[in-house]
């Protein structure tokens, strides 16, 4: 992936800018390679991605500190999902768009389980609509507790066809279904009214098996990374929201150390970013 400082994210309703003050450089292949194991799990969570740069200690295996910034990374994670996911709504929302709850009879709390009848769930409907193993299905999906402690699921189906209420229960086979067409005031509000449901709970998302679901048909926004010697202009569009904040990414240069020898370092350069989200 080339160096860029404009990213452009384009949905059927909106376009989303993001003019870089820094040239944003992904490469990270020979640095990764010349760092050694406890600098990549520093550095691991400023990457842009937020993708690990080696595989993390499992959750119950940190510290107390530990734990606490896992924690609030992975908030920060999962915030950043809600715009994630709305962008994926307004991208493969159309008439036959649903909303789907699921609910355990019993008070099943184990997530593992849970995620478990989940998935068998999605195999079954999606065999029972359209005959095959090969995966129709388009979904959105995500869990919550409710006051009880029992787990239960928000579903976006898209383009998904009609199906009785006692088949789709009989289907579930663990208790009750509810659905319902999404009806929202406007097109614009569709994707923000819908992905409040997938930042819930953030807390108890940490650490547990699986906390988000989707099938992978959907279709995704147009992402485009360039350079540009001005930032964008939106004179004369609809401009919905502008906002500029400051990031702070790892660089690295050669020098010697205290043994006269070559080695990388790590330094940290803040930038400005200006968003700018416009209404097509």
């Amino acid at each position: 992936m080339q160096a860029y400082n404009q990213k452009i994210i384009e949905t059927p309703t909106y376009i989303e800018i993001y003019d870089y003050e820094a040239i944003i450089t992904p490469k990270r292949k020979t640095i990764e390679n010349e760092m050694n194991p406890e600098r990549k799990q520093q550095l691991a969570w400023l990457y842009e991605d937020d993708t690990t740069l080696e595989k993390r200690k499992n959750y119950d295996e940190l510290s107390a500190q530990g734990q606490y910034d896992s924690l609030k990374r992975k908030q920060k994670h999962y915030q950043n999902m809600r715009f994630e996911i709305a962008r994926l709504v307004d991208t493969n929302f159309d008439n036959q768009t649903k909303f789907l709850t699921l609910t355990f009879k019993e008070n099943i709390q184990d997530i593992e389980y849970a995620n478990n009848e989940f998935k068998k769930f999605i195999k079954r409907l999606n065999y029972d609509l359209y005959k095959t193993k090969k995966a129709n299905l388009k979904y959105l999906a995500t869990w919550e507790k409710q006051q009880r402690g029992a787990i239960h699921y928000h579903i976006i189906l898209f383009d998904f066809p009609f199906i009785s209420f006692d088949r789709l229960t009989t289907i579930w086979g663990q208790g009750f279904v509810r659905i319902n067409k999404i009806d929202v005031d406007s097109i614009e509000n569709r994707g923000r009214y819908i992905s409040k449901y997938f930042d819930k709970e953030l807390e108890l998302k940490e650490h547990k098996k699986k906390a988000f679901f989707k099938s992978r048909n959907l279709k995704l926004p147009i992402v485009t990374k360039k350079m540009v010697k001005k930032p964008y202009d939106s004179t004369n569009q609809d401009v919905l929201y502008t906002n500029e904040y400051i990031i702070r990414r790892p660089y690295f240069y050669n020098a010697l150390n205290e043994f006269g020898s070559p080695e990388q370092v790590m330094d940290f350069q803040e930038s400005t970013v200006h968003y700018t989200k416009i209404r097509k």
